[in-house]
């Protein structure tokens, strides 16, 4: 009877997370959870890639996006391309949110790559 209770409690719990995920990102007040993994659209709702990382200044401003693009059979050209944080727009439909980025995929390949050792300079002060 206690196990019950205790996975009971453990299920609401974990439902009430998932209900707070659902509307942060359209109450303006985004968690990093929300953001890192979640997948990005183009303005006609076709999938342009996820969010992989977050680039963070010294004074703690999320500045950028890291956005994985792949395209071609199973994905196998693929790269990871910064965009500034701001140009991420959430939107909502029918109780859902996701990210929506003004670019489309292509515009997205023929973007320069990122690379761990450092960010294009171009996706900073926009």
């Amino acid at each position: 009877m206690l196990r019950t209770f205790a996975l009971a409690v453990s299920v609401l719990a974990f439902a009430s997370g998932l209900s707070l995920a659902e509307t942060t990102l359209s109450t303006g007040q985004w968690l990093a959870s929300d953001v890192y993994k979640a997948s990005v659209y183009d303005p006609s709702d076709q999938k342009i890639g996820s969010v992989t990382n977050l680039v963070i200044d010294s004074n703690g401003n999320v500045t950028a996006a890291i956005i994985n693009v792949s395209s071609g059979f199973l994905g196998v050209n693929q790269k990871d391309v910064v965009i500034p944080f701001k140009e991420l727009k959430a939107a909502a439909r029918d109780g859902r949110d996701w990210l929506v980025l003004n670019r489309t995929k292509d515009e997205l390949m023929t973007a320069p790559a990122f690379n761990n050792t450092g960010a294009p300079s171009d996706y900073r002060n926009r």
